[in-house]
């Protein structure tokens, strides 16, 4: 943390750099693998376990490295964190590693930060109100990234189960000085709301429905998975990935879903990268409805990753320890 690994402007930079580099073909990129203990369950009742390798070749530096991170929804109730893991970086010559750090806080941290780059091309620069449906960590970066893309934006309101939503409006309205109000239900947080952030650990049904989401000009960001009906997405004018390929591998969010089972072509979904590039357009009017649902990229977590480690390395921050000590046995 004291190196950067939260500060979401500099994190922001790292991953729009990311998606450059990957619009050059100059990332390698193989597709998530995730493990979930229980096929067939929801893995908001089993929990799963994801490795997320990356090779970048930075015009200034290749950056080699994974991501591996667990999560398991009932934590919360225990006391636990919902996710957590590692970050690991290697040496790109030789593949040795060169540093491991916790991936919780990075991850959380670039999340918010895709958000960021996306809120600025896709969301209603007039916005003055959103609506959030969960309280996690995860939107807590959420607000933060897309409070800096809107300069419009006053107001907040948020549902999440328990007590959770009540702590989380007091202290991110303390944070970001905007005004947040706690409500009872989904509904209550996104009904009228131009803006919506979704991001819950039970996501294996949707939580938002349509008749609750506005006709037209409406922006919806789904961070976690099968949060927003279907039927809202069939009347999306676009419908964006952060990566089309990967997400539909993952196949756990809603236009994922809704592509398997026909009530969306798949030519309809749009990466993310080309927009940021200018190369796709972004919003083209107040009146369009967008729906974005990033599945979440390696070489994000990496490139921050990467930052952070430079930073302790000419702070001198950070414990040195050895690996091995015989070569014969490598």
């Amino acid at each position: 943390m004291a190196c950067g690994g939260a500060d979401l402007q500099m994190a922001a930079d790292d991953v729009a750099e990311g998606f450059a580099l990957l619009l050059e073909k100059r990332v390698q990129l193989p597709k998530k693998t995730s493990l979930q203990p229980c096929p067939g369950k929801p893995e908001s009742e089993t929990g799963f376990f994801n490795v997320m390798p990356s090779l970048v070749q930075h015009w200034e530096r290749d950056v080699l490295g994974c991501k591996i991170m667990g999560s398991m929804p009932g934590n919360v109730e225990r006391g636990l964190p919902r996710a957590s893991g590692f970050i690991l970086l290697f040496d790109p010559e030789t593949k040795l590693p060169m540093c491991v750090m916790d991936a919780q806080a990075i991850s959380a941290t670039r999340t918010g930060a895709v958000s960021l780059l996306a809120a600025r091309r896709l969301a209603r620069s007039s916005t003055r109100e959103l609506g959030l449906v969960g309280a996690g960590i995860n939107m807590r970066t959420q607000l933060l990234g897309l409070s800096a893309a809107l300069p419009e934006l006053k107001r907040v309101r948020v549902h999440a189960r328990g007590l959770s939503r009540h702590r989380f409006a007091e202290e991110m309205g303390a944070r970001t000085g905007l005004s947040i109000v706690a409500v009872d239900s989904p509904e209550e947080a996104v009904r009228g709301a131009d803006t919506i952030v979704t991001c819950v650990s039970v996501d294996h049904e949707p939580i938002v429905r349509a008749p609750w989401i506005a006709q037209r000009g409406v922006t919806i960001f789904s961070i976690g998975g099968f949060e927003v009906d279907l039927d809202v997405l069939t009347r999306m004018d676009r419908v964006v990935a952060d990566r089309w390929e990967d997400v539909r591998s993952r196949g756990v969010q809603a236009h994922a879903i809704a592509v398997e089972r026909g009530l969306l072509p798949a030519s309809r979904v749009e990466d993310l990268g080309p927009i940021l590039a200018g190369l796709s357009p972004g919003r083209r009017s107040d009146e369009e409805s967008i729906f974005f649902s990033p599945v979440g990229l390696a070489f994000e977590d990496v490139l921050v990753a990467h930052r952070v480690y430079r930073t302790a390395v000419a702070r001198g921050v950070g414990h040195r320890f050895r690996t091995w000590r015989n070569p014969q046995w490598i």
